[in-house]
């Protein structure tokens, strides 16, 4: 795609925790502002992506945004859009899917675009369709999220696949985790990184570490991320590094042996993509988008939801097979390379001029 006009959209996030999808909207923000469009960020004061936005130098316009029929925020958001002639609003969840057809209600000049990050199905009532009417297009973030919005006609929905900062993660440091835990080089690490939540798996990694460690003694289990459903985790295996929230994950990704991917059901896994990147051999459940990026014995190992065995088997299948850890380091690195952020963004622009385009034609 040739280089376009510059763009003037209004990407929304009304969550106030962290999570893969906060990632992929401040990452659009980031890399629509580094090809000169403006944009602008509606989200809540003081949540996570509003104060790692304003690190990032994004503009933001904070609101209450404090359900899906928050008048006050819709008609702030419609007089934002008709004062400083925004083309678009992209709304990133179900709530801000409702405030921005409201404001689009208010302004209707303006262009709804909407980007689908989880599998739950989306309801179709007369309220919903008055909604998904207001909607110029869907964004689904894998094929099996976007065969489940199938509300929408087909000509409104396109997948495309998050994106990430591919260089990032290939060119992180190592040893940090090494020095931090203070490991010698032949320890192997195993871990999980991402939210802590129960839908993650973590309680199926927990039970698969006796039988990896019975095979491979020498060998650490680390947990990164945050979530309330820690504590009752540390109640199952005291063993484990449970690390919390840290803001160096390209270089955890780097010092590990084994990526675990536990997830019962994904809608994407962003996260997946970063280990690959890092080039981080990956066991992944071969559900939702996650099956969609490994491509099984190649860019890593595929197992069944909720089957300890069967991932305490893959772990020490990794740690045992040299040659194998090095062709599915060497795939995931290569299969990481289609979810480039840079591929995301161009993507997304598309639709922004498209639908532009179409509004001036008609």
């Amino acid at each position: 795609m040739g280089r376009t006009k510059s763009i003037r959209v209004l990407q929304m996030n009304s969550m106030k925790i962290w999570g893969g999808g906060e990632v992929h909207v401040l990452l659009l923000c980031r890399h629509l502002m580094s090809l000169g469009d403006d944009v602008v960020l509606v989200c809540r004061s003081g949540s996570a992506i509003d104060q790692k936005a304003r690190e990032d130098h994004i503009p933001v316009f904070n609101l209450p945004l404090k359900g899906a029929i928050d008048i006050k925020s819709a008609w702030a958001i419609a007089n934002y859009c008709k004062e400083n002639s925004i083309g678009i609003i992209h709304a990133h969840n179900g709530r801000d899917y409702w405030l921005a057809s409201l404001a689009k209600f208010f302004y209707p000049r303006v262009k709804i675009v909407i980007t689908r990050h989880i599998l739950s199905p989306l309801k179709d009532s007369i309220l919903h369709r008055w909604l998904y009417k207001k909607i110029d297009q869907v964004i689904a973030v894998s094929h099996i999220v976007g065969n489940r919005i199938s509300v929408f006609p087909p000509e409104k929905i396109t997948v495309i696949h998050n994106g990430i900062d591919i260089d990032k993660f290939s060119e992180a440091e190592t040893g940090t985790l090494r020095r931090e835990l203070n490991l010698p080089a032949a320890t192997k690490i195993v871990g999980m990184v991402g939210r802590v939540h129960p839908s993650k798996g973590h309680e199926t990694f927990l039970q698969s570490i006796p039988e990896i460690l019975s095979k491979h003694p020498n060998t650490v289990f680390v947990v990164v991320g945050g979530g309330e459903y820690i504590s009752q985790l540390k109640e199952m295996n005291r063993d484990v590094h449970f690390l919390g929230k840290r803001s160096d994950i390209p270089e955890v990704m780097k010092d590990l042996d084994v990526f675990v991917m536990a997830s019962q059901n994904e809608p994407f896994g962003l996260v997946t993509v970063e280990a690959m990147a890092a080039g981080t051999p990956v066991v992944a459940t071969n559900t939702g988008g996650t099956a969609e990026i490994i491509l099984d014995d190649k860019s890593g190992l595929l197992i069944p939801p909720e089957t300890p065995a069967k991932l305490s088997e893959a772990v020490a299948k990794i740690l045992n097979d040299g040659k194998l850890a090095t062709k599915l380091k060497e795939g995931g690195i290569e299969r990481a390379k289609q979810y480039n952020i840079n591929n995301m963004v161009v993507n997304t622009r598309k639709i922004y001029h498209d639908i532009l385009y179409q509004a001036i034609v008609d």
